[in-house]
């Protein structure tokens, strides 16, 4: 990478690689803070002006979404409607199928989509899901969309990317999961309960969607027209959600989804499916080297294990560096620096993982209160000294005299991380 910027979007991940001189890849753009405190920016008008300001002079721009929690995916929305030809390539997740070739996360997210309400947590994340494919090739008239999975590359810049992460057939769903979304169709698919005729609509509506966005996922590029038509059979379903949610199975079917457990379930399984990504490599120790996690599990890590290199330049620590992704696998490569996008939660819950602050590498990270910095006075995390040993962290070429800067920054926040971050809000590297 020429370099790599870590945006500070608080409660969410923005990351965008340089990966030559005129071409950049963004990787997700979210946050679940409306206003990003530090500084009282509205997060919308700083996805849509400043962030986008900030790369207009880069001449091939794309976006790669890991998966669709909203602190993730929000951010490309509010892009695209502001600018909808910001993006060349649109690269979004797969939707995997378990060895029955069911797309459970897909399944329970129309679930979810017809009968919770459009505020509840897991509408939300559902909807984004649903129409991602249609909404991206509406939105832009010159784009090109793609459906990434587990085999895929593509190419940005000079560099070539390989997708480790998710597979598209024989996903390792969990069974308690797997066992949830089977409970949903047993409520709707009961004979000679009332309104079975509606009911067996809804069914019908309900495998030919998700026929048609399976078959977008294996689409290179995908095809608008095939899009509009999964959107078409999607408004269908939707106008037969009023009459569906007066059934009795509305209630069986409501009452699981809006189970706690069966919502983190969900949730933990929309990380699990997060696409992981790394460079395809060339040569050794080159800057290229790079491993995009998304907020991948350490199941999931431990899946691709075999496929990881035993070095990188960067790795980008799953589920924003908190102690729920910390995986062992990864704590084990050696990584000159380690991207942590940790930034402050509206409760104030959020912290880095001890393991990730203790890696023998270079951390660049969004928290403004690291706990670390406030226990030792001092951290790789906010100056030019190894978190463990005090001495200066030499891995990192920006703290030796005469090196290039390693191009690493972390944007939009008052503290700053490897010394390279110094005048990061200033400073263009194309």
């Amino acid at each position: 990478m020429r370099w790599i910027d870590l945006h500070n979007v608080e409660y969410g991940e923005c990351v965008v690689l340089g990966t030559d001189s005129n071409s950049l890849l963004m990787v997700d753009c979210g946050s679940l803070n409306t206003v990003i405190r530090e500084g009282a920016r509205n997060f919308k008008e700083y996805a849509q002006k400043s962030l986008t300001a900030r790369y207009s002079g880069v001449a091939h721009r794309a976006f790669l979404l890991t998966h669709y929690h909203r602190d993730h995916a929000c951010g490309l929305w509010d892009i695209l409607d502001a600018q909808p030809n910001y993006f060349e390539e649109l690269y979004l997740p797969c939707s995997p199928c378990d060895e029955r070739g069911l797309p459970l996360l897909l399944e329970f997210a129309l679930f979810a989509y017809v009968f919770l309400p459009r505020q509840g947590f897991c509408g939300q994340v559902s909807t984004g899901a649903l129409k991602s494919f249609s909404r991206v090739l509406r939105q832009t008239q010159q784009g090109t969309a793609y459906a990434l999975g587990q085999g895929d590359c593509f190419v940005s810049g000079g560099v070539t990317f390989e997708c480790l992460w998710p597979p598209r057939q024989d996903y390792p769903f969990d069974e308690g999961f797997a066992d949830a979304v089977e409970r949903l169709h047993r409520y709707v698919e009961q004979p000679e309960q009332p309104g079975a005729d509606l009911l067996q609509d809804f069914l019908d509506d309900f495998y030919t969607f998700c026929n048609l966005y399976t078959r977008l996922c294996t689409q290179c590029p995908v095809q608008s027209a095939d899009a509009a038509a999964a959107l078409a059979v999607l408004d269908r379903i939707d106008a037969l959600a009023p009459a569906l949610a007066c059934l009795p199975a509305a209630a069986e079917v409501c009452a699981l989804l809006e189970s706690q457990s069966v919502r983190e379930a969900y949730s933990r399984q929309v990380n699990a499916a997060s696409l992981v990504f790394q460079n395809v490599r060339t040569e050794s120790g080159s800057t290229d080297d790079v491993l995009m996690t998304g907020d991948a599990t350490p199941e999931t890590i431990a899946a691709v294990e075999p496929l990881l290199y035993h070095d990188y330049y960067a790795v980008k620590a799953p589920h924003h560096g908190t102690h729920s992704a910390v995986s062992p696998v990864l704590l084990g490569l050696s990584a000159a620096h380690v991207l942590l996008s940790c930034g402050e939660a509206p409760d104030g819950a959020r912290c880095i993982a001890a393991e990730w602050a203790a890696m023998p590498a270079m951390k660049h990270c969004t928290v403004s209160n690291c706990a670390f910095l406030q226990a030792g006075g001092g951290c790789c995390n906010r100056t030019a000294l190894c978190w463990d040993s005090g001495g200066l962290a030499l891995r990192c070429p920006g703290n030796r005299r005469g090196e290039p800067l390693c191009g690493i920054r972390v944007v939009g926040t008052q503290a700053r991380g490897c010394v390279c971050d110094t005048g990061a809000q200033e400073s263009k590297l194309w």
